[in-house]
C-alpha cells in the first residue's frame, strides 16, 4: 500500500475525523457489550443476538479501516495527557453545574424561591465533589 502525504491542514482535519469516528465506534461497542447501567441513562436492550453480532463485527471492520487509513495517510494521533484530560473534564463539569444553579434556571421559568437554597446547596455539594477529581 502506498502512503499518501496529505497537506497539513487536510491531515489535521482528517485525523480529527478518524479520531471522532473511533470514539463513536467505541461508544457503540461499550453500549452493546457492557452490562453497566448508568444512573441517568437506561439502555433498553432490544437488539437480537444476530443484529448485535453483525453490529460488533461492523465496528471491528470500521476500526480496521481506521487503522489502514491512519497508516496510508500518515495521520497524527491525538495526544492526551491525563492531567490535561482530567482538568478539561473538571472544567466542563464545573460549567454544567454552575449553569444548573437556581438563578441560572430562571431562563426555563422562575425557580421557586422556597426551593432555591436547598437546591443550590445540593449543586454546591456536587461542585465540591467534582473539585476532588
Amino acid at each position: 500500500m502506498k502512503n499518501i502525504k496529505l497537506l497539513p491542514n487536510h491531515k489535521r482535519s482528517f485525523s480529527s475525523s478518524m479520531y471522532l469516528l473511533e470514539k463513536l465506534t467505541e461508544e457503540i461497542r461499550d453500549v452493546l457489550t457492557s452490562d453497566r447501567q448508568l444512573l441517568m441513562q437506561e439502555i433498553e436492550t432490544d437488539l437480537d443476538e444476530e443484529k448485535r453480532r453483525k453490529t460488533l463485527q461492523a465496528v471491528e471492520e470500521i476500526e480496521g479501516e481506521i487503522a489502514r487509513l491512519t497508516d496510508k495517510y500518515q495521520l497524527t494521533k491525538q495526544e492526551m495527557v491525563e492531567s490535561h484530560f482530567l482538568n478539561s473534564r473538571k472544567s466542563k463539569a464545573w460549567e454544567i453545574l454552575n449553569d444548573s444553579l437556581s438563578k441560572r434556571m430562571n431562563g426555563f421559568g422562575e425557580f421557586p424561591a422556597e426551593m432555591a437554597a436547598g437546591f443550590d446547596a445540593d449543586i454546591e455539594h456536587l461542585l465540591s465533589l467534582v473539585n476532588k477529581l
